[in-house]
């Protein structure tokens, strides 16, 4: 678990390298959505072909991607302890996911939480510094 808690700015730090993954996720979006707008940018709209389709719907799907990774996602790796409210738990598939509910609205994912005992470590040291758990 590489979760430490900085006692001198208050932060958490967290390293686990998801800054690099939704910069990369970010930056193949914008680039699939730049091809999908040239290819649809010459279609006419009474004409349209099935692979003028299916660029629109990558079209769509590279703007909702967007979105989330924008607008709902967090990449932080120094984290206030006074923007965080919470640590929630989700459960998909049978596993358990736990995230960092941010006062802004979005959510840092905690990828790095395999183990029980890692997850009652973090636990206790939310519950320490007065974060709700």
């Amino acid at each position: 678990m590489n979760i430490k808690y900085n006692e001198n700015n208050q932060t958490i730090e967290i390293k686990d390298g998801l800054k690099t993954h939704h910069m990369l996720i970010k930056s193949i979006m914008i680039l699939n959505l730049v091809n999908a707008i040239l290819n649809i940018y010459d279609v006419n709209i009474t004409k349209l072909s099935f692979m003028s389709t299916i660029w629109i719907f990558l079209a769509l799907l590279s703007v909702f991607v967007l979105y989330i990774f924008f607008t709902k996602k967090s990449s932080l790796e120094n984290i206030p302890v006074k923007n965080i409210e919470a640590l929630e738990q989700k459960t998909s598939l049978g596993s358990k996911r736990y995230t960092f509910k941010l006062t802004n609205g979005k959510t840092r994912d905690l990828n790095e939480l395999k183990t029980i005992k890692d997850v009652n470590t973090l636990k206790k040291m939310l519950t320490k510094i007065g974060v709700k758990s």
